[in-house]
């Protein structure tokens, strides 16, 4: 990758376009091929759009409209379920590059953040699986350019409306999505007081900005919390168990921080976080060190980007020594990270002493460990070393109690599936032929689930047998909550299943018969 001129150019934007085309290509090819099954959560999101709500247990109901859109479309299939991820992602990609070269106006480096973010292991990991951070960083990029357009302070210049009405309709949507998206609020007014206080705010910032923002979060919120006044709040109660962590003594969790540290290192990619690292100190000492004019473009830039990175990416990886965290809880500060990522790359590889050798080692090895990821489903790797395992033999799994219900009851159209995990259950649903409506058993050893909200089999089943599928082969006993449920359970079924002719998933099954018409209810505060 050459360096790129100084001003817009046909050039630019056709090196840019087929950076965003082949990335799309790659990954229409690997959904559209069926590489992996769906993961769990993609397919309990699919279950949500057969029984339509105003929310949802763990998230709002953006996720369950953009499945449904493009199921009617491809049909209930991995593509179907998938394709708002391929399409989401081409967006955000889209509106880093428009919104680093036509809103900030800096052509040259709006080509080295689009690279940057097309290479980014996590990235491209959300452009394959249809989760809700997907739609989440697709809105947070948006509005976090719309409010680079709303804060503009040009001389003669007052922005208009537009960047406003921008950052409400992604804030609603981003809701939606995502109750993450509220942060994009306390880091917007920020950025925006630290302008104030410098006197670079354009007139009539304020009340624009606050109507802006109450009109989002109302639009976003009002179905959400009318969704958890019907349903005891659980939503919101299962949001702050997350976010608090287990009742116990505060104490340091070293290995579980080093853990999270490792696997942010490897979803930013090893040879973009030196990089990534070095530009957000650099947009530190710019915009918090250094002298300010009373309009300097480079100035806000480094700003806006330093405070969408560092405050959300550092404190959610150092939750990790308090209280348990998931990786991808960090995705959303991953925009503003391929940005000081994007400019420290910019500084490297335009170096008059840098060789030619150096950049298209770096350059090649981004794009090759890219194409690698697309690849790592291919390999024959064993199962505790390759990390797309668990997401292989579900379509199998689901032939299996086809099988299973056509053979070994007198009618198979009598017969309902469930187990005690909710990815089974939504698994089940999604690839047993005929795709079923399943059940998910409550026992008190687990966290509510959104199939705790809906109801069971009941009596309108009694009678009916079933098939109970456990995690692994195992020599557990079944859950207690199971052994009065029906008039006879078989011993253990161990199955494992295949993907691609080869060993997958371990399941452990029981067939049940006679279904007495009672099924347990939750009962526990385990949110």
């Amino acid at each position: 990758m050459s360096a790129p001129n100084q001003s817009p150019s046909l050039r630019l934007d056709v090196i840019a376009f087929a950076i965003i085309a082949v990335s799309l290509a790659v990954r229409y090819w690997f959904v559209a091929t069926g590489q992996l099954n769906l993961v769990q959560d993609e397919a309990q999101y699919w279950d949500w759009i057969r029984r339509p709500q105003l929310s949802y247990y763990s998230k709002g109901p953006l996720i369950a409209w953009v499945i449904a859109a493009w199921c009617k479309v491809f049909g209930s299939t991995e593509l179907g379920v998938r394709f708002g991820s391929i399409i989401g992602m081409t967006g955000i990609q889209t509106a880093l590059y428009v919104g680093v070269s036509r809103v900030w106006r800096e052509y040259r480096l709006a080509l080295y953040v689009l690279f940057v973010a097309a290479t980014l292991p996590l990235l491209n990991g959300l452009g394959i699986l249809m989760t809700t951070d997907n739609p989440l960083i697709l809105c947070w990029t948006v509005a976090f350019f719309a409010l680079s357009a709303a804060t503009r302070n040009k001389p003669d210049h007052t922005p208009g409306n537009l960047p406003f009405v921008i950052i409400s309709a992604c804030l609603a949507l981003g809701i939606l999505a995502k109750y993450m998206m509220l942060a994009f609020l306390a880091l917007g007014t920020i950025y925006a007081l630290i302008l104030h206080f410098r006197g670079q705010l354009p007139e009539r910032f304020w009340r624009r900005f606050a109507l802006a923002a109450l009109a989002g979060t109302v639009v976003g919120m009002l179905p959400i919390v009318i969704w958890n006044m019907q349903n005891d709040w659980v939503g919101f109660k299962h949001v702050a168990k997350l976010t608090a962590g287990k009742d116990k003594p505060f104490s340091i969790r070293f290995l579980p921080f080093l853990e999270m540290f490792g696997a942010q290192v490897a979803l930013l990619a090893p040879w973009w976080f030196p990089f990534i690292m070095l530009g957000g100190w650099r947009s530190i000492k710019k915009s918090w060190f250094g002298p300010v004019g009373s309009f300097d473009e480079k100035y806000r830039h480094t700003l806006q980007a330093a405070l969408f990175f560092w405050p959300l990416w550092l404190t959610i990886t150092l939750w990790a020594l308090k209280s348990k965290t998931e990786a991808n809880w960090t995705a959303v500060s991953f925009m503003a990270a391929a940005i000081v990522g994007g400019s420290a790359f910019q500084s490297w590889w335009e170096n008059p002493e840098r060789k030619a050798r150096g950049k298209r080692l770096l350059a090649g090895t981004a794009a090759m460990f890219t194409l690698l990821i697309f690849a790592s489903p291919l390999a024959p790797l064993p199962d505790q070393y390759n990390i797309t395992h668990r997401l292989k033999g579900w379509e199998d799994l689901g032939q299996e109690m086809q099988r299973l219900m056509d053979t070994e009851f007198t009618d198979s159209s009598k017969v309902f599936l469930f187990s005690n995990k909710y990815d089974i259950t939504s698994e089940l649903a999604f690839y047993t032929p005929g795709q079923p409506i399943t059940f998910c058993l409550w026992t008190a050893d687990r966290r509510m689930n959104q199939y705790d909200i809906w109801p069971g089999p009941g009596e309108a089943h009694k009678g009916w047998d079933a098939i109970m599928v456990r995690k692994r082969h195992t020599t557990n006993p079944i859950p207690r909550q199971t052994l009065g449920l029906f008039e006879e359970i078989s011993p253990p079924i161990y199955y494992t299943t295949s993907f691609n002719d080869a060993p997958a998933r371990k399941f452990t099954l029981h067939l049940c018969r006679g279904f007495k018409g009672k099924w347990p209810e939750h009962s526990s505060n385990r949110f």
